[in-house]
């Protein structure tokens, strides 16, 4: 099939206007917040497309998205960290994958909104922990990582845990979860392509999904002010909860 005829194809997807809105405020939120992306699109993409579909196509919005933020990710991060949470990545990620290729639609969508519901309690609690992570505990935390992604797609809760909670600076942070969650794509898209579930459709439609995302990004920054950070990060906990509530499906 030619570019043209993949991209005629896609636009032809159910529901491809919605998901252009939910992927725009996901990005908005991403852009104001610094996280969300995925915990958002993911559980209402659900209600439209395949569970696999959710997943591809976020792929290239969250890769390219973060290309212009890894020279300075590189510089801030620790690079004895990363490694560690990618090995762990690369042996959760097939599982997850092999998971998710045999469960029901019913169940995905219960798991992702149950992994927002439970990321966002515990970020809205204040929970906090002292533990600097030995070189096992990081190999756990990225395989756990990688399981719920190749699993649900959202990747986030344990790393982001681990690091937003813990005694580390901000900065270090930031460019911890950047660089994993840029590794984590790569590996995605290998392990979904060996396992023979990289969809072209839903991979083009995750093309076209990149301008409303990276839109999105772009006004969340625009309108982001450091002095209502906590401001920001509440609204965002009550958006990503909204969406995996109306992702249940106890709906239909």
């Amino acid at each position: 099939m030619s570019m043209p005829e993949a991209f005629a194809e896609a636009l032809g997807t159910p529901g491809l206007g919605w998901l252009c809105l939910i992927i725009f405020v996901a990005g908005t939120v991403r852009g104001f917040a610094g996280f969300g992306g995925a915990l958002i699109f993911i559980p209402l993409a659900s209600i439209h497309i395949p569970p696999i579909w959710c997943i591809v196509a976020m792929m290239p919005g969250e890769f390219f998205g973060t290309l212009p933020l890894l020279p300075r990710a590189l510089r801030d991060g620790d690079r004895r960290h990363v490694p560690l949470l990618a090995l762990g990545t690369a042996i959760g990620l097939p599982l997850g994958v092999y998971a998710l290729r045999h469960s029901d639609p019913a169940i995905f969508r219960w798991a992702v909104a149950a992994l927002s519901l439970t990321m966002v309690a515990m970020l809205a609690s204040g929970w906090r922990h002292a533990r600097r992570f030995s070189r096992p505990e990081l190999a756990g935390i990225g395989a756990a990582s990688g399981f719920f992604g190749g699993f649900s797609g959202i990747a986030g809760p344990p790393v982001i845990l681990a690091y937003v909670s813990g005694p580390y600076a901000p900065a270090r942070v930031r460019a911890n979860t950047l660089l994993f969650f840029s590794l984590l794509e790569v590996l995605l898209f290998i392990t979904f392509a060996t396992q023979g579930v990289l969809d072209a459709q839903a991979l083009t439609v995750g093309l076209i999904l990149m301008l409303p995302y990276g839109l999105g990004n772009q006004l969340g920054a625009w309108i982001f002010d450091p002095a209502r950070a906590r401001l920001y990060r509440f609204v965002a906990y009550g958006i990503i909860t909204g969406s995996a509530l109306v992702a249940l499906p106890v709906y239909g």
